[in-house]
């Protein structure tokens, strides 16, 4: 697989999520309160799933990091869909600031380097999308491929100039 990072702009809007899950207004001030965030994938016209990862990304992003908050835009459950692979299928994130998205990309290094220990001989891939705000512009920024360079491919690019 070819790694690639995509950037552009983008409008982050999940109102139709909030209608078609009834979500409450706790949940829907979420973007305004919370450091990072994980979304769901929209599949079809009318479903939504989180990443199978978005779970125990979650718990991991908590157990190391006390400085930052990070939740899921849910109420309670989540549904999740599955993938049976290695692969690693990491949730939407959305980073509250752009200042944040290099700890971000940090953690999400972090947690694809715990999650191969053990299985370092495989070949996996990663998919993750970054939502960032800066100021009153989004950014959307997806990567595609190898795992075990995940972070080198970020390290090329300047996250200052987004």
């Amino acid at each position: 697989m070819k790694n690639e990072i995509i950037i552009k702009e983008t409008i982050v809007d999940y109102s139709d999520y909030f209608e078609r899950k009834n979500l409450t207004k706790e949940t829907r001030e979420k973007f305004n309160s919370v450091d990072f965030l994980a979304l769901p994938t929209r599949y079809d016209k009318s479903e939504y799933y989180f990443a199978q990862e978005t779970v125990d990304f979650i718990k991991f992003c908590r157990t190391n990091s006390t400085e930052y908050s990070f939740d899921a835009l849910a109420d309670e459950n989540i549904e999740v869909r599955s993938l049976h692979s290695f692969d690693i299928w990491m949730p939407i994130i959305w980073v509250s600031s752009s200042v944040l998205l290099p700890f971000a990309i940090n953690m999400v290094s972090s947690y694809i380097y715990d999650k191969m220990k053990g299985r370092e001989k495989e070949d996996a891939n990663v998919d993750v999308t970054f939502f960032v705000k800066k100021g009153d512009e989004e950014k959307y920024i997806h990567y595609s491929g190898d795992a075990k360079t995940f972070k080198e491919n970020f390290e090329k690019i300047d996250l200052n100039i987004m």
